[in-house]
């Protein structure tokens, strides 16, 4: 088994959250995926803290666009 990638699971969350690809688009990308929450269950803001780690997360490697674009879809889900 592969070592994990925390980068992939971050950017694998980021996409399936933000409706930028689906499950079955990420696995055809990849062989193995991680994420920082379970796919089959819709995130709830507020109760999961997805949203923030995310945008931590983001705000570490400097992509701010990101961090805008997660603050936003936590705002309106």
């Amino acid at each position: 088994m592969p070592d994990f990638d925390e980068d992939l699971c971050m950017r694998s969350s980021y996409q399936l959250l933000l409706g930028k690809k689906t499950v079955d688009e990420l696995l055809d990308e990849h062989e193995v995926l991680y994420f920082i929450h379970n796919p089959s269950r819709p995130a709830i803001v507020m109760i999961d803290d997805i949203y923030d780690t995310l945008i931590e997360y983001f705000t570490s490697t400097e992509e701010y666009e990101k961090c805008a674009e997660i603050l936003a879809k936590k705002r309106c889900p």
